[in-house]
């Protein structure tokens, strides 16, 4: 009966989680969040003040709020770059809110945003669980889990008024879309992408080192978490290019962060 409940949930993007019953105080997590927006600015003045920010950070739910902060800064470092951002793998819209409310007022950019609306697609061999988040058993049974409706995307988006004509759900598998979706963007300066398995991230990164500018940056999130594919595809993609003249910088922060890697294109 639990297995079958946390199917049930899976496939909707929730799992379980035993908790203390402790919250913290939202005042204190917004103090929280100053103090460490002012030890990060020590180094480089990047981080303007929003007051929106700590509740969207708040409201996270994949991506920790420390991890959440290297897209911040990866924003602000690429907001005088030309181009779009992206997001791959929307799921419900939480890190999309986020993201958008850094570009809001920062720039003129244009957000795009990928998801199949239906959950994760099928594995492939280069997908080897890693870890069992939802307690599922295999990594075949994740396929169609974490599935959540467009409309909950757009209703973060209304919710902290982010205009309609800033934004495009590009709606569909990452595979159709590149080949049949007239309206994806001719250049980018920062995605964000969150596909967690071997053929989306690898499809996406190709995709995004055709329409990136020198010192764009990508984050991919869950490298060498859950699945095997994202890191493989990184590591690929990373190699791959090198060896056509390209060259890109890939940091792995301390997994006290989270678990992603920093690409910045350096040629």
């Amino acid at each position: 009966m639990k297995n079958m409940i946390r199917k049930i949930l899976a496939s909707l993007g929730y799992e379980i989680r035993r908790t203390s019953g402790r919250s913290v105080p939202f005042e204190n997590f917004v103090n929280l969040v100053k103090a460490y927006e002012q030890r990060l600015n020590d180094n480089e003045n990047l981080i303007p003040a929003n007051e929106m920010r700590p509740k969207l950070l708040a409201r996270l739910m994949g991506t920790p709020p420390s991890e959440a902060y290297f897209i911040v800064q990866a924003l602000a470092k690429c907001k005088d770059l030309p181009g779009d951002v992206c997001e791959f793998g929307v799921a419900q819209g939480e890190t999309s809110a986020l993201i958008a409310n850094e570009i809001f007022l920062s720039s003129h950019k244009r957000l795009h945003l990928f998801d199949s609306f239906r959950g994760l697609p099928k594995p492939s061999d280069k997908d080897k669980l890693k870890d069992d988040m939802f307690s599922l058993g295999s990594m075949e049974s994740y396929a169609g889990t974490m599935a959540s409706p467009d409309a909950m995307v757009r209703s973060r988006l209304k919710a902290i008024s982010f205009p309609e004509q800033r934004y495009v759900i590009h709606q569909g598998f990452i595979e159709q879309i590149i080949h049949e979706d007239q309206s994806l963007p001719p250049k980018v300066c920062f995605a964000y992408v969150d596909f967690d398995f071997y053929e989306p991230t690898k499809i996406a990164l190709d995709f995004l080192h055709d329409v990136t500018p020198v010192d764009s940056i990508i984050i991919v999130d869950d490298y060498d978490f859950f699945s095997t594919g994202a890191k493989t595809a990184v590591d690929e993609f990373i190699q791959e290019k090198m060896l056509n003249g390209a060259k890109y910088e890939c940091t792995v922060p301390s997994i006290q962060y989270g678990h992603f890697a920093i690409l910045t294109k350096r040629c």
